[in-house]
């Protein structure tokens, strides 16, 4: 089983999330935000890919740096790699199976706060990006963003949650998908 590792980096002034999975067989970096000495310190041995959530700058300031260090792919979705600048990713869609080191990565295309916004769904737990936000969602009035897609996107990660699920968000502390269940005021009430 995976260890998903929290890496706190500044970009701008701004706190952002930075993680490293440590999988049975290698470790999976996502969102080099920023700081890329930071993030790469944490690997404990070969980084075998880079998975970017979205293309927001505070989530991609570090990626080239990262990957000409670590020499690990990149994969983004299209509709925000394209946008971003970002050359030579592998695409991700919705419903795709990355394994990666002995772990499975399920890709989410959850958009709303940015076309191409990615959930990254490892056993029970979630990389959600900018989706969800410790008692929030993901700002909606950036271009690109949507209100109506963001709740489709939130409807679609919960169905899957359960009592354990762990959100690993851009920003702020990991948390636990029952806990926001009770206490974050913009998530759908009803799961379909």
């Amino acid at each position: 089983m995976a260890e998903i590792e929290r890496v706190a980096v500044s970009f701008d002034g701004l706190e952002v999330n930075s993680y490293v999975v440590h999988a049975p067989e290698g470790e999976v970096i996502v969102d080099a935000g920023a700081e890329p000495e930071r993030i790469l310190e944490r690997l404990r041995g070969e980084a075998l890919a880079i998975l970017v959530t979205h293309g927001h700058a505070d989530h991609i300031g570090a990626l080239e740096e990262v990957r000409r260090a670590t020499g690990a792919p990149v994969y983004m979705h299209p509709a925000d790699a394209e946008p971003a600048g970002v050359a030579g990713y592998g695409s991700l869609e919705d419903g795709r199976l990355l394994q990666l080191g002995g772990e499975g990565f399920r890709v989410l295309h959850t958009p709303g706060h940015s076309p191409g916004s990615v959930t990254f769904v490892v056993g029970e737990d979630q990389l959600v990006g900018d989706l969800i936000l410790p008692g929030s969602v993901g700002r909606t009035d950036l271009p690109g963003a949507s209100w109506e897609e963001i709740e489709l996107s939130l409807r679609k990660v919960m169905s899957l949650w359960s009592e354990r699920t762990r959100l690993y968000c851009g920003h702020g502390p990991v948390l636990s998908a029952a806990r926001e269940l009770e206490t974050n005021p913009y998530l759908p009430p009803e799961v379909p």
